[in-house]
């Protein structure tokens, strides 16, 4: 099936490709290109129904954003633009650091983004590339869209698979003629006037960063259109740049350091990691200071290293983007079409220096460098000592034992090096081409095939080589008494002992250059996505065969359709990041592993539309929509535990049921009830076992493992927060209790895994509202529409602060099974066997959320008011009310509400109410000027806690001006700023790893100011 699919697209495509080339060469003629500025809701023209337009209303709500409103916000990336939706929850962006996937997505309703459908003029995106699922929203060109449709909820009988939180539809300008350039550049601006930051950083002697300017981004755009010489087709090419420069947190008085809880007056403390200087020893945890002298670890600002400054605030990036679309009516009746587009986008995700992380390593006792460690005056214990050297090598010369090596625990922050540096390339193409037309005047048709693909590539730079750091600490004194790496046991040529031992009489490191450039290593990935679809509808009136109500006047329309779809993803990874906990590269947590499969689907779909009475008293209009859809899959690939090939095949149904009602001309109410489905993906499915890193939330004492102990910025000890014997079911000995250490920053082991043997999960969405009209108030608009969404058969990992909460309150061991600690007690510092807390996959949980989205305009002339001639003003204003966003993450458990919570299972802030306003002025003099008002209410910690800081992100209202000059019929200047009033994003110790970065969640909130200026011109 999938060659004839090629050998027809082959053929296709080159007369395609013929054909529009042959429209190249027509005139240009210059076309006046208006957008509406504006957030609108309009349900005549909408996504959500495959239906061509009829004067019957749908019950699926829309929101849509005009291509103005994108200039309007600067923004050159559409997820910055969707992300300020109060529907929109923040995702992956260019603000994502550690955890960071290289790519752009959109997160609708808080479930996720996998959970959203995106869509190019109504045609599916590929997988983002091989480590995510959710579309990458970097192939979309910017500039060249038209609007975005919105629709928030259950579309799987209209879209397929995946449409579960909503859809969001590209549709594209079509006809384009003549040529437009687009430029702008825009940079950060950040005054760094924060006073609590710059006491908390001054207590800690941490210094503090002064106002600056940077991040600049240029996005220049070049879109051509031409219409053929006979009028019959058109096409269009647009090719687009980007470069994006990076913020450092260090730039930032918000991100300066890594805060912890503390009892100081400021209740935060700058506490770096203790992956510093830092070594597990027969004596206990001690650190090296900088004299020299190995003394105890006890935390700190000056035993912990400060790793925020070089991490990465918004990564650079530099993006390409071709995208060219055409159209020839070969008749009356049948038109061609085909797209082509094209995307590289590269960027990097910096993080500081690696360390040998606590790695289960080898040193043998005759090293001459474990002399160190006594300090300038020799009164102190040297390393030798502190690791019982003596009675090592003496068991060696009685005989007892076959060499003088012990396990060497230790964490050497790798200052003297660079910082770690992950490389993103991601490239794709994609083709759509078909032929659309009518029959029978009545019936609209279209066949389509279209074929994506997506190549990813992944360098990880910097980070340790294990095996290399291990050669480096086999060390023994050479034929002319200079220390060498031993012989015996270092296979790699260019080895260079390193010395993490020693201090010079200054106070520096003695690791060389040499012995860092032969410990740090390179890790790659190479991956790729493949995506198949042929497809074809046809629909149409049929009214004109009798089908109509006898109290309506339109007919009943009706569409049906088929569809093939093949996902198929690989990944491949060198071998060194192939190996997990850290045996390979000491920083990664777990292994880069291979992954290979598809997913096939045969689908076959029907639509309706029933007008039952129309224009008749207190009946305006009342319709009925449905639609039914009938998946059939197949799944292939190996098995994520055995690796035995393995396959699966499973059905679906989905359907979605909706109503109109409008008395009269000025309101209408909808109904709608969806069931969709979203099928579970390759990465679902076969991703081997593996390890990672969860972020914890803190608890009421401060630290994050509630069986972890302590002290305190001022010295203070802290005791664990659960009993010994709560902590027993988890895995702690009596003899460790009172002995765990922490983790700073709150990033604690977890086990993944997928599983071939997984189902669909199955949603169900309600919505009813109203649309309010009046013919007395001529511009005005208002929508309010209540949803409720709950999905079952969740596909998720039981979230790792649950299992731990759960194990330590109840003891079940459906919880306490997946938690194993390291010799150490920690849930942290060892994961070479697979020690954490296990997070398989699996249809567990049931994921909800309620609550009330209200959309309202409002346009109107000044002159109408008694202004004059002043021009005109227009309204919008969109927000979202909260009900509840909960989540069961297994039958049997409770609950967890997230409405107004953050972290603590709960993810990304959930505000109870969002809203987005804006006002224009279109001035009688060529000038509009938009405001807009941005609102994210206050959110509270998802965990018991003392800290004032984490327990609530207060509320954020944001400022965003721009103004439009059309200086000549064909040039347009615009600046603006965002966040015009500089407000700070609100902190806390658990914002974690993306989307959480630099202390707070640079996808909910701003981090600072931007400042754009752009220019269009247009011919």
């Amino acid at each position: 099936m999938t060659n004839g699919f090629f050998k027809r697209s082959a053929l296709f495509g080159t007369s395609a490709i013929a054909l529009l080339g042959a429209t190249a060469g027509a005139h240009a003629q210059a076309v006046d290109d208006q957008q509406d500025s504006m957030m609108e809701v309009e349900e005549i023209v909408v996504t959500g129904s495959r239906l061509a337009t009829t004067n019957v209303s749908s019950p699926v709500p829309v929101v849509q954003i005009g291509a103005g409103q994108i200039d309007s916000r600067g923004v050159v990336r559409v997820e910055e633009v969707l992300n300020v939706l109060p529907s929109s929850f923040g995702d992956q962006t260019s603000t994502a650091g550690n955890g960071a996937t290289g790519t752009s997505s959109v997160n609708l309703r808080g479930l996720g983004a996998v959970r959203t459908l995106p869509l190019i003029d109504g045609k599916r995106m590929p997988f983002g590339s091989d480590a995510t699922a959710a579309p990458n929203l970097d192939m979309v060109p910017t500039q060249l869209i038209e609007r975005v449709d919105v629709v928030t909820g259950g579309a799987s009988a209209i879209y397929g698979s995946d449409a579960v939180a909503g859809v969001v539809n590209f549709v594209l300008k079509d006809d384009f003629e003549g040529i437009e350039v687009d430029g702008q550049v825009g940079f950060h601006h950040a005054g760094n006037n924060n006073s609590f930051m710059e006491a908390v950083t001054g207590a800690d002697g941490y210094p503090q960063p002064d106002s600056t300017m940077d991040g600049r981004d240029v996005f220049v755009t070049m879109t051509m259109g031409a219409n053929s010489a006979d009028g019959r087709g058109n096409i269009t090419a647009h090719v687009a740049y980007q470069n994006q420069n990076a913020i450092l947190q260090g730039d930032r008085d918000i991100s300066a350091c890594g805060i912890a809880g503390s009892s100081s007056d400021l209740g935060i403390a700058c506490v770096g990691s203790s992956n510093y200087r830092r070594f597990n020893t027969d004596e206990g945890t001690m650190f090296l200071e900088e004299d020299g002298t190995l003394v105890p670890l006890v935390g700190g600002p000056e035993q912990t290293y400060n790793y925020a400054p070089l991490n990465h605030f918004q990564r650079p990036n530099e993006r390409f983007n071709i995208y060219t679309r055409g159209h020839y009516d070969l008749s009356d009746n049948v038109t061609a079409f085909m797209d082509l587009s094209f995307m590289n986008n590269n960027t990097k995700a910096q993080l500081a220096p690696s360390a040998s992380f606590n790695r289960a390593f080898q040193i043998n006792c005759d090293n001459p460098l474990l002399q160190n460690g006594a300090g300038p005056d020799g009164a102190g214990t040297s390393f030798y000592d502190a690791l019982g050297c003596a009675a090592i090598i003496d068991a060696y010369e009685n005989g007892e034992r076959d060499n003088v090596d012990r396990q060497f625990f230790n964490s050497h922050r790798n200052v003297e090096g660079q910082p770690r540096e992950t490389e993103y390339d991601n490239t794709s193409w994609r083709v759509v081409t078909g032929l659309r037309g009518s029959v029978l005047d009545n019936f609209d048709w279209e066949v389509f095939g279209q074929f994506s693909r997506v190549k990813s590539q992944d360098i990880m730079r910097n980070d340790l080589n294990f095996n290399r750091v291990q050669q480096a600490l086999f060390a023994v004194e050479g034929e002319n008494g200079q220390i060498v790496c031993d012989p015996e046991r270092n296979p790699d040529k260019g080895c260079v002992p390193w010395n993490i031992f020693g201090r010079t009489a200054d106070g520096d490191s003695m690791v060389t250059a040499a012995a860092t450039d032969f410990i740090q290593g390179v890790g790659m990935s190479i991956g790729e996505t493949n995506q198949r679809v042929v497809g074809g509808t046809i629909g149409g009136d049929f009214g004109r065969y009798g089908m109509t109500s006898p109290f309506a006047e339109d007919g009943v329309s009706m569409l049906v359709g088929l569809e093939y779809r093949k996902d198929e993803l690989s990944r491949t990874p060198d071998d060194i990041s192939q190996v997990v906990g850290g045996m390979g590269l000491t920083g990664g947590g777990g292994g880069t592993l291979p992954v290979e499969g598809n997913v096939e689907v045969v689908e076959m779909f029907m639509e309706t539309q029933i007008p039952l009475v129309q224009d008749a008293f207190l009946i305006r209009e009342l319709s009925l929509n449905g639609a039914y859809r009938r998946s059939q899959y197949e799944t292939n690939g190996a098995d994520p535990i055995s690796g035995d090939p393995t396959s699966n095949s499973f059905g679906t149904n989905t359907f979605f049921v909706g109503g109109n009602y409008a008395p009269v001309d000025d309101i209408r109410f909808r109904v709608q009830f969806q069931r969709a489905i979203r099928a579970p993906n390759v990465i679902n499915l076969f991703t081997t076992q593996n390890t990672d890193l969860v972020d914890l939330a803190a608890g009421a004492n401060t630290l994050f493992d509630p069986c972890a102990s302590g002290v305190d910025g001022d010295g203070n000890p802290i005791a664990p927060a659960a009993t010994r014997e709560q902590c027993a079911r988890t895995g702690v000995t009596d003899e460790l209790y009172g002995n765990i250490e922490d983790n700073p920053a709150g990033q604690y082991n977890i086990v993944t895994s997928g599983n071939a043997q997984l189902k669909p999960e199955v949603s169900d969405t309600f919505t009813v509202g109203t649309v309010w009209t009046p013919s007395y108030l001529p511009g005005f608009s208002l929508a309010i529409d209540y949803f409720n969404i709950t999905i079952n058969d969740a596909i998720s990992e039981i979230p790792a602060q649950t299992t731990l909460d759960s194990c330590i309150a109840t003891g079940d061991e459906r919880f306490c099974g997946l938690i194993q600690r390291d010799s150490l007690g920690t849930l942290w510092l060892d994961n070479s066997n697979f020690e954490g807390i296990r997070t398989p996959l699996d249809n567990i949980a049931q994921l909800k959320t309620t609550g009330v989205d209200f959309s309202m305009k409002y346009g109107f002339d000044l002159e109408s008011i008694g202004l004059g001639n002043s021009g005109s003003l227009n309204f919008d204003y969109n927000a979202t009310w909260l009900r509840s966003n909960s989540f069961t993450p297994i039958e049997g458990t409770p609950e967890v509400e997230c409405q107004g919570f953050y972290r603590g299972g709960c993810g990304v802030p959930n505000p109870e109410y969002r809203h987005l306003f804006l006002a224009t002025w279109n001035t009688p003099w060529a000038v509009d000027v938009t405001a807009t008002w941005r609102y994210f209410g206050d959110t509270e910690l998802n965990a018991g806690t003392a800290n004032p800081i984490d327990a609530v992100l207060e509320s954020r209202n944001y400022l965003d001006m721009v103004v439009r000059w059309q200086a000549t019929e064909y040039a347009e200047f615009r600046l603006g700023a965002n966040n015009l009033l500089g407000k700070d994003a609100p902190i806390s110790t658990s914002a974690g790893n993306a989307p959480g970065n630099g202390n707070t969640f640079p996808a909910s909130y701003d981090i600072d100011r931007y400042i754009f200026f752009g220019i269009n011109l247009s011919y």
